[in-house]
């Protein structure tokens, strides 16, 4: 991967094209305020195979209970006719 020096100046005017440049040509940013390295903008790697999504929805299926049939319970009152 290709890597970057960015001032703080540098990121705070111009954040989103800094931001393109890591997501899209996967370089890092070094962000550097008084010639000192102070942060390193990495791009995340989020491919996630089918695999991986199944094994979140086993893990985390049926934690929540169902929720209970509310109309039986709930209170409907008449309403008028508009028109007698």
């Amino acid at each position: 991967m290709n890597t970057t020096a960015v001032t703080a100046t540098e990121l705070k005017n111009n954040t989103a094209d800094i931001l393109n440049r890591v997501y899209y040509e996967k370089k890092i940013a070094i962000v550097e305020r008084y010639g000192e390295p102070i942060a390193r903008i990495v791009p995340v790697e989020k491919e996630k195979s089918k695999k991986d999504i199944e094994a979140v929805l086993k893990r985390y299926y049926g934690i929540m209970p169902d929720f209970p049939e509310v109309t039986n319970i709930r209170y409907f009152r008449k309403r008028k006719p508009l028109f007698p």
